[in-house]
């Protein structure tokens, strides 16, 4: 099955189910995340995390016939934080990770310059900076999220999505 594939990461998660289980309620971890067959575990002790990886590597290769990846699987103090899912992960906060927030940059500035050309709409704008926002309410990116709303809110201030436009005649509707 293709990496990336809906069905291959439907099947990672109830696969990797017995992980999940075996992680919060035997070894009691407190602070574990898990995104198909990437997680992460925070503790402020070294000989904790080499503790749970040794029993994590056990458990994934008695039980489900899988192994942690050598070059991948790594322990330092979380006062570095750890890159995950386009954040980089903190004791006590999130950020987004640099070069994630110049590739988004770069994107909206490509369809920006789409749009502007007449090549492209502002709906595909709107679904762009919607799934953007989605994404960036995991990290604390409060200033720099307002920042590129406003920016976008003053360039496309004559605009009107149609998605916007299908919310408002639905609540136009609910409201009589």
């Amino acid at each position: 099955m293709p990496l990336g594939n809906l069905t291959s990461q439907f099947f990672a998660n109830v696969y990797l189910d017995e992980l999940d289980q075996f992680v919060k309620h035997k070894l009691k971890v407190k602070y574990y995340v898990r995104y198909v067959d990437d997680f992460v575990i925070l503790h402020n002790s070294k000989e904790r995390l080499n503790a749970y990886k040794s029993a994590i590597d056990c458990f994934l290769k008695e039980k489900l016939a899988v192994q942690l990846h050598p070059d991948k699987t790594r322990i330092f103090l979380i006062s570095q934080g750890t890159a995950f899912l386009g954040l980089r992960i903190f004791a006590y906060h999130k950020l987004l990770k640099k070069n994630n927030i110049k590739k988004f940059e770069r994107k909206l500035k490509g369809l920006c310059a789409q749009f502007d050309e007449k090549k492209s709409d502002y709906d595909k704008i709107y679904d762009f900076l919607e799934g953007w926002v989605a994404y960036s309410r995991q990290a604390n990116a409060y200033a720099l999220k307002n920042r590129i709303l406003k920016t976008a809110q003053e360039k496309f201030a004559s605009e009107f999505s149609t998605k916007e436009y299908n919310r408002y005649l639905k609540l136009l509707k609910t409201s009589h």
